[in-house]
């Protein structure tokens, strides 16, 4: 209940922080953007509130596979210890097996140990940035109304725990399921397929019990892939807390997804589906003959 009560006040808040109008009511917001294709779909919300008058600043390493500097943002960049070689090979490892084909269940392992590579370099890089004391204290002097991130690494999350500010999550899915666990969404794996799976929302008993065996391997993999978020979660905020824990503080789940090409499951009301914002703006259809 009482993780419902504050999840309820901070997405009043970050919606009053979205939703205000005009440079002088503007809010001011840290984007804690994920390295890679992610970034592409953020940007558009990241410029629509630049417009909107809003005081945007961008954090990220010196080192990124991909540039991120916006026109009438700030940017923040903070020193890492990997180097771009680093980056751009897991990241190459990474898109083999997970985006470029559809995983299948003999690919799990792979996958798995893949993510953390890529996953390991991230939470090293976070690192560097929260125990820079110089880079984290003008972070604090800025008095942030909320922070914009991608859950799927986990310094946005904990920067806006440190901050003590709203976070607004902006994702496509996150592994493992973390997405419906942080909203406390209902997602019943006798009824909802798994990712691996390639069943459909219709599956038959067969493959009910198919579907139950992969959420059990999912749940013990998620506890080795997340582990580093759970000793640097803890060992800096100086307290008993797992990632999944931090994720479950997240005000707005901006998800980029919807049914016209996903099977319908429950949703939270803090859930938003925005699947659409990285498609081109149509063109306005002709006049009947």
């Amino acid at each position: 209940m009482a993780v419902g009560v504050r999840s309820a006040k901070l997405g009043f808040l970050a919606w009053l922080c979205f939703s205000t109008l005009g440079a002088t009511l503007g809010a001011k917001v840290l984007v804690v953007p994920v390295d890679g294709s992610q970034w592409l779909s953020m940007k558009l919300l990241v410029k629509e509130l630049i417009v909107r008058g809003h005081d945007v600043v961008l954090l990220e390493p010196e080192t990124t596979a991909l540039g991120k500097g916006l026109v009438g943002c700030r940017n923040e960049i903070y020193p890492v210890s990997y180097t771009k070689e680093e980056l751009v090979n897991v990241l190459k490892q990474l898109q083999e097996n997970v985006f470029i084909k559809l995983p299948k269940i003999t690919d799990a392992y792979v996958n798995v140990q893949r993510l953390i590579d890529y996953t390991s370099i991230h939470v090293k890089g976070c690192e560097n940035l929260l125990y820079n004391q110089e880079v984290m204290g003008r972070l604090r002097l800025e008095g942030f109304d909320v922070v914009l991130t991608d859950p799927f690494l986990p310094c946005g999350s904990i920067l806006a725990e440190t901050l003590s500010v709203p976070v607004v999550y902006f994702l496509r899915g996150l592994p493992c399921g973390l997405d419906e666990i942080g909203t406390q969404c209902p997602s019943p794996p006798s009824y909802v397929p798994r990712f691996y799976s390639g069943h459909s929302d219709t599956m038959t008993f067969p493959q009910r019990v198919k579907n139950m065996v992969m959420y059990g391997i999912e749940s013990v993999s998620c506890r080795i892939m997340y582990a580093s978020f759970d000793e640097l979660a803890s060992r800096y905020l100086e307290k008993d807390i797992s990632y999944k824990d931090l994720v479950r503080h997240g005000a707005i789940w901006l998800l980029r997804y919807d049914f016209a090409f996903l099977f319908p499951k429950p949703m939270m009301p803090n859930m938003v589906l925005i699947g659409g914002i990285n498609c081109a703006k149509p063109s306005p259809l002709s006049a009947a003959p």
